[in-house]
């Protein structure tokens, strides 16, 4: 633990970097990425008489008309990475110039320095994310990590058991709307990531969730609430949920993940890179054409199968549930 920034984090489990990025520079662009995706969306499924109408909306009623088409695993569009199961040879994925510029973006890069030293690679567990107001999702999109809630969890859990074992990885969650307590801002408890990984089960749709949550509900929660611009670092080990979308508004995030050069991704076999380092001859990927062909290939290789799987619970015994050890 050599600054302050490192042992903040490991002391806490969780950082609140104020002002890390500008909106028009850095965070716009993906958001006007994101509408041409809906522009595409609504001219592919929306009824011919409606198409004009609808493509004159705002980002917000565009999106929210295209939430009622009933197209299929629709927030994947939107999404930084391949769909878990089932891939195929035209899945999408929501990987564009902006997005790589905020994945190498340098202020980031300095942040995640401070913590994982100067040898980091850009780790594919990421995610990008639109959460409408919870009153206008479906009921089944309700507990959805990606549209709705999430559970509470750990993020080394999502990791396979190499990367759980051995890879020392942050997240960076980045909001492009201000998160607030009424709009879904992520929860944690302080301190509670030096009890290290603890059992998951699968919950809501297959997705990973802590096991024996419910005793979390009692303890004194921080709220993670954060204006755009900033950045909200998680250790590996930091338990942690968010809450439903009770505003009438649009809550906005990507959450970026790093971890220190050498060791395993924990989510082979996607992209793992170099994003910096001393020696520039690792800096191997360098454009975004570059990265985009990192993720076609690994797609055209996991056609017909999953990108990728992990194992639920994380250990064999209960020694490691949280009901042991609060």
């Amino acid at each position: 633990m050599t600054n302050s920034l490192q042992k903040k984090l490991y002391e806490n489990g969780y950082l609140i970097v104020k002002k890390v990025l500008n909106f028009n520079r850095d965070l716009k662009p993906i958001l006007n990425d994101m509408e041409f995706v809906i522009d595409c969306l609504i001219q592919k499924y929306a009824k011919k008489r409606e198409i004009k109408k609808v493509l004159n909306l705002e980002f917000k009623k565009k999106y929210s008309y295209i939430s009622k088409l009933n197209i299929y695993d629709l927030d994947q569009y939107f999404n930084t990475r391949l769909p878990r199961d089932h891939v195929k040879r035209d899945s999408d994925y929501f990987a564009t110039q902006s997005l790589w510029n905020l994945i190498t973006n340098k202020k980031i890069l300095d942040v995640v320095e401070k913590i994982l030293g100067k040898e980091i690679m850009s780790n594919p567990v990421q995610n990008t994310r639109i959460k409408q107001p919870e009153k206008k999702l479906p009921k089944g999109s309700i507990h959805d990590g990606l549209s709705g809630r999430t559970p509470w969890h750990q993020d080394a859990a999502v990791l396979n058991t190499r990367g759980q074992k051995l890879t020392d990885m942050v997240t960076v969650w980045i909001p492009f709307t201000k998160t607030t307590k009424k709009n879904g801002c992520m929860i944690t408890v302080k301190k509670i990531n030096k009890m290290g990984l603890l059992n998951h089960i699968s919950g809501y749709r297959g997705q990973v969730e802590l096991k024996n949550s419910e005793l979390l509900d009692d303890m004194k929660h921080i709220y993670l609430e954060a204006n755009i611009g900033d950045v909200i670092l998680l250790h590996k080990h930091s338990i942690h949920y968010s809450l439903p979308n009770r505003s009438n508004d649009f809550r906005i995030s990507a959450d970026l993940r790093y971890n220190v050069a050498g060791q395993p991704s924990g989510r082979e076999p996607l992209p793992n890179f170099y994003v910096r380092s001393k020696n520039k001859k690792n800096l191997k990927i360098k454009n975004f054409k570059q990265w985009l062909s990192l993720w076609e290939k690994a797609k055209e290789k996991r056609v017909g199968k999953y990108a990728f799987k992990y194992p639920l619970p994380t250990f064999k015994t209960n020694k490691k549930d949280l009901s042991k050890l609060i």
